[in-house]
């Protein structure tokens, strides 16, 4: 099922006028206007229909068709009228609908940066403090520089940074995760309906002879867990993995709904 919008324009001298009609289509094989104008011309051979054709001065329009057809004529052709109200907005393409003024850093986002910066090393630090670091300087003084630094800048230029030491690292952060919940989903297609899935930690584990570790799909039988093998013998993250794209497996498996030990 989908929902199609049709847009009927009409001319008045030089004024120009706009229709939106909603439609329900139910058949997704078909083209719409196809079968409007199919089910208009088998309508207005009607009794019902030819009443209305003529009532028309024998014209037959998409505003006489929304008006006329009942819905229980059109659903034979896979598709019926959508006669909830309809607003109608007409707006500039070009309106920009959120600008600098709309940026808000967030205190989460400000602790990614943070770190990012400590990760970074002194060159991303002074930058950021727009001042040389005291080598001797320890850590918790430098986060405090950093937050007074911080609170005075505007959200803009909290921005920029954030975009030049985090936000690439964020997007392959958050692609890592995804492509872990697809190993997961297609794990599961593994598992017969008498056993559930289970994501299981395993530190230096040997599997065809070689020293793997990481999180590994398992078959939970309601007894004990073993490795599902016929899925893969490689983790579907590993140890490395959770610590680069800062990964909580067991947040994951929580939100899927999937039981994990480790």
């Amino acid at each position: 099922m989908r929902k199609e919008i049709i847009t009927a324009t009409s001319q008045d001298g030089l004024d120009c006028c706009t229709s939106v009609f909603v439609f329900t289509v139910y058949d997704e094989s078909i083209d719409l206007v196809e079968k409007i104008k199919e089910a208009a011309a088998a309508f207005i051979n009607t009794d019902t229909g030819l009443l209305e054709y003529q009532h028309n001065c024998e014209n037959f329009n998409w505003g006489d068709f929304f008006s006329a057809v009942p819905n229980r004529f059109l659903r034979p052709y896979g598709f019926e009228k959508d006669t909830s109200d309809v607003a109608q907005h007409t707006v500039s393409f070009d309106e920009q609908l959120a600008t600098e003024g709309d940026f808000h850093f967030s205190d989460e986002k400000w602790e990614i940066l943070k770190r990012e910066l400590f990760m970074n090393g002194t060159e991303a630090l002074e930058e950021f403090l727009d001042n040389d670091i005291d080598e001797n300087l320890e850590k918790d003084s430098i986060e405090n520089m950093l937050d007074e630094v911080a609170g005075q800048m505007p959200d803009e230029e909290l921005y920029k940074f954030y975009s030049k030491y985090c936000l690439e690292h964020q997007v392959l952060c958050e692609q890592r995760k995804q492509q872990l919940i697809k190993a997961i989903d297609d794990a599961e297609a593994y598992i017969p309906s008498s056993d559930e899935l289970e994501i299981d930690y395993f530190d230096d584990i040997e599997i065809g002879g070689e020293h793997k570790s990481g999180w590994f799909a398992c078959r939970y039988d309601g007894h004990s867990s073993t490795l599902l093998l016929e899925f893969s013998d490689q983790p579907l993250i590993t140890d490395d993995e959770v610590l680069d794209f800062d990964i909580n497996v067991a947040d994951v498996c929580d939100e899927l709904g999937i039981a994990y030990c480790g």
